[in-house]
């Protein structure tokens, strides 16, 4: 099932930290969605939330199905800390 360990990172490239809490509520999920699509094989993202990120991540496993990997490092309420990568291609 996709998104559950960090296990196909060869390199794992760690990227930027976002803050999503002061985003509109309605862009949120766009704009980390958006970040999403903007990474190459093997590189990361954090992003720090203020909602409970299941439904989120629910997208993400239909969407992306096998091509991501999301690890919570912080586990709110009443923040969360969601690390999202994208999965190393098959080689």
């Amino acid at each position: 099932m996709g998104g559950e360990a960090s296990t196909n990172f060869q390199q794992k490239e760690k990227g930027e930290t976002y803050d999503v809490r002061r985003l509109h509520a309605a862009r949120k999920r766009a704009a980390i969605m958006s970040m999403f699509d903007g990474l190459k094989p093997g590189q990361t993202f954090s992003v720090v939330l203020d909602f409970d990120p299941s439904r989120l991540k629910r997208q993400f496993e239909a969407f992306f199905p096998n091509d991501f990997v999301w690890v919570c490092l912080e586990p709110g309420p009443p923040e969360w800390l969601i690390e999202i990568g994208r999965r190393e291609s098959d080689r």
